[in-house]
C-alpha cells in the first residue's frame, strides 16, 4: 500500500509485518522540505515500514516491525538536521 499527500511520503508497507506505531516529537521542522528530510532518514532505519511527519505539530509517526532503538531514531533525525525530543 502506498499513501501520498502533504507531509506523507510512505514506503510500501506489509500490514502483516508492521506491528509497532510510535509517535515522536521533533523540533525544528517548519515546512514540507523538513518533513521530507525526516521521512527519508527515518525510512532508512532497519525495520521501519512507514513514516509520516507533520511540521505544524512536530509529530512524526513511525510504523515498524518491532520497537526501534531510540539511538537509531535519534541518529536518523539528527542526520536530517533536526532534534528528537522523544516519544510522546
Amino acid at each position: 500500500m502506498r499513501r501520498r499527500g502533504p507531509g506523507r511520503r510512505d514506503r510500501p508497507m506489509s500490514e502483516s509485518t508492521a506491528t509497532e506505531t510510535t509517535t515522536y516529537q521533533v523540533t525544528g521542522m517548519t515546512c514540507g522540505h523538513c518533513e521530507h528530510a525526516v521521512v527519508e532518514e527515518l525510512s532508512a532505519v532497519p525495520g521501519v515500514a512507514s513514516v509520516q511527519a507533520d511540521a505544524a505539530t512536530g509529530r512524526v509517526s513511525v510504523v515498524s516491525a518491532a520497537p526501534l532503538p531510540e539511538e537509531a531514531v535519534r541518529a536518523a533525525v539528527d542526520e536530517a538536521g533536526y532534534e528528537l525530543v522523544g516519544a510522546v
